[in-house]
């Protein structure tokens, strides 16, 4: 994985080595920052594994010798296919849909969610879907000859990242998207948070923000649109409610706030009455929803993609159908008029997080797997830190 990444994927590698660490096992991190020359390597390799990244992964596997090695994102397999190579155990960790799609969102903005890829709908997309930040290139989407790039590489990668010994997905709901792409090895183990640093504060009835706990607020998948939509309905019943949006100006409507360190994330849960997913894409986890159940905090969402997993519907949160507006507007309209409902479902949703989705447990699952692939099958026992 690159460093200085943002998204919630190298927050979650970073909790996962922790976890690992706690638990007295050895963790060496590789990743190294890519240049535009090898953005060009990536675009000119029409095989999902640049020739030279393969060669120095496996230079370094050979000098380190790990029992097993963890692959993130990484823009193409060539660690995968590297540890294969070496003979060294391999898995690989899929925190978006980039096994499947050449996006890795399986959303097309102004249209909706997309399962069935062609090359004219894919380099459209490509065209339409807005850069990621991480990648820095000055342009609003994807140039078409990029978009064609893209799409071949999804479809000649399964044979290179079937090569893994285990492909591991963060919710069931993704599992079942990489079978249906043809992948198998493929297990789910849900992404877990710190429930140490994210913590209650004492529920008081008279903090009135909401929150927008997404990084990237501007993109249509993540529903910013429909919650600016049911800010402008709420604020016209009840103007002292505040709606707060991470990474945004802020305007007339909306305060606004910079992109948050977890620490500063944390404590802006804290000062928040309620938080609002509401993603128009599958998400095939949903950390932000994670991290404010474990706030304390009562998360509203749409039912959709890893969320179903994450938020039990009247016990830890409210999940509505995805894309009823109506309906989230409703749900977050009931939430503040009944702060007693409020406080109960944040009590529910610090207690799921506690019992499901710690990193803690999320490193016992991948230690568990990983075993299981050493030891060709045998239950492995959990080690202990010294």
């Amino acid at each position: 994985m690159e460093p200085d990444w943002e998204g919630g994927e190298p927050v979650f590698a970073g909790l996962l080595e922790r976890g690992f660490r706690e638990m007295g096992v050895q963790v060496e991190r590789e990743g190294t920052r890519r240049g535009l020359l090898g953005f060009a390597a990536l675009a000119v390799v029409p095989y999902d594994v640049e020739p030279y990244r393969l060669m120095r992964y496996r230079r370094r596997l050979r000098a380190s010798r790990p029992d097993v090695v963890l692959a993130f994102y990484d823009y193409d397999c060539a660690l995968i296919v590297a540890a294969h190579q070496e003979g060294i155990p391999v898995v690989a960790c899929t925190q978006i849909y980039w096994p499947t799609c050449p996006i890795g969102t399986h959303y097309i903005e102004g249209q909706g969610v997309c399962y069935e890829p062609g090359l004219a709908k894919c380099v459209r997309h490509a065209a339409r879907s807005p850069v990621s930040p991480n990648l820095g290139i000055p342009t609003p989407g994807l140039p078409p000859p990029l978009g064609l790039v893209l799409y071949s590489k999804v479809r000649l990668r399964r044979p290179a990242l079937s090569l893994a010994d285990a492909i591991v997905a963060n919710s069931e709901f993704m599992a079942g998207v990489l079978r249906r792409g043809g992948y198998d090895k493929v297990h789910a183990i849900h992404n877990g948070v710190d429930v140490g640093l994210f913590n209650p504060a004492p529920w008081r009835e008279s903090t009135r923000q909401v929150l927008y706990p997404v990084a990237r607020s501007g993109q249509e998948r993540k529903g910013f649109p429909h919650f600016a939509e049911l800010a402008k309905t709420i604020r016209a019943e009840d103007p002292s409610v505040r709606f707060k949006v991470l990474n945004h100006q802020g305007d007339e409507l909306l305060d606004g706030a910079p992109y948050l360190s977890r620490t500063e994330l944390a404590a802006e849960f804290q000062r928040s009455y309620m938080a609002v997913v509401p993603g128009l894409w599958d998400e095939p986890f949903g950390l932000v929803a994670a991290e404010a159940m474990a706030s304390g905090r009562p998360v509203v969402a749409y039912a959709a993609g890893g969320l179903t997993e994450i938020i039990e519907d009247g016990v830890s949160g409210i999940l509505v159908p995805r894309g009823d507006v109506q309906a989230l507007t409703a749900a977050v309209r009931v939430l503040l008029r009944d702060p007693e409902r409020a406080r109960r479902l944040g009590e529910g949703a610090r207690a799921r997080v506690e019992a499901m989705f710690s990193y803690q447990r999320t490193a016992a699952g991948y230690y568990a797997l990983i075993q299981k692939l050493l030891n060709k099958g045998v239950p492995p026992s959990l080690p202990t830190a010294g």
